[in-house]
């Protein structure tokens, strides 16, 4: 990296869990990220912890309606709701690049990964910036999430080298276009099926070689990249925190048990 690299962060906070979904019960139809822990919006956590990396200028927090925005520690730039997640995401990320000059890239995060810090941020953003690509996801190993919390029940995906979870943070480079936003749509409301994901970006035969357990995380990286038309990369994260997302009650409880002891 040649001189000191300059992101934005967003902060994805539009989503309300539906009546049918274990969590609302708690945000009694308010968005995810205003669930308390500690006393604090669970985004609060995560808006401090872009606001404290070393590489994050500025921080925006998007999908959450006038009446619902809370006063944080630190200074952000709110936009209001845009739709879905991609659109949220494409806001957020589109209003960094027009409005802040110089950036290098901009870091995504959704408002549900409270246990995230300054220097898990830097050091993923190092990472990332290690290869030319356009945009980054990070994704954690089975044993390093089950090593840090043995009790998340994530969901993993399981290809040739090895059993992996989601993060819920990825870096998008200046310059990276989307080609086609409808199949990114696609592909983000099917983050929760791997198999559907593979069935978009691959067809039968990688859905075939995802069953069977003989898809390597590299032509993985591969079939994406053609399909979305960007050059992408999976970062395995060694922080298991960018993957300890909040979606069921007892993520919740887990959360809130480590941040009440801090």
């Amino acid at each position: 990296m040649k001189g000191m690299p300059k992101l934005a962060g967003v902060v994805l906070a539009g989503s309300s869990p539906r009546e049918t979904d274990p969590l609302a019960p708690y945000t009694q139809g308010k968005p995810k990220g205003l669930l308390p822990i500690a006393g604090r919006p669970m985004l609060a956590y995560v808006v401090e912890a872009l606001a404290g990396s070393r590489y994050i200028c500025s921080v925006i927090v998007v999908g959450l309606p006038p009446e619902a925005r809370p006063d944080l520690s630190v200074p952000v730039t709110y936009l209001p709701p845009h739709g879905d997640l991609i659109r949220n995401a494409e806001a957020g990320v589109c209003h960094a690049f027009q409005t802040i000059p110089d950036l290098t890239g901009v870091v995504v995060s959704s408002s549900d990964i409270p246990l995230l810090t300054p220097r898990i941020v830097d050091l993923f953003v190092e990472e990332c910036l290690r290869t030319d690509h356009d945009i980054y996801y990070s994704i954690v190993e089975r044993s390093v999430m089950e090593g840090r919390f043995p009790t998340s029940r994530r969901s993993y995906v399981r290809l040739s080298d090895g059993e992996f979870a989601g993060g819920d943070i990825f870096l998008v480079r200046a310059g990276a276009r989307m080609a086609d936003p409808e199949l990114w749509r696609r592909v983000t409301n099917a983050r929760k099926s791997a198999l559907a994901q593979a069935q978009l970006i691959g067809g039968l035969w990688a859905v075939l070689k995802l069953l069977l357990g003989r898809m390597s995380l590299a032509e993985a990286e591969r079939r994406a990249s053609r399909a979305l038309e960007i050059r992408g990369r999976a970062v395995v994260c060694p922080h298991p925190e960018v993957g300890m997302d909040v979606d069921k009650p007892f993520q919740l409880e887990i959360v809130r048990s480590i941040l009440e002891r801090e």
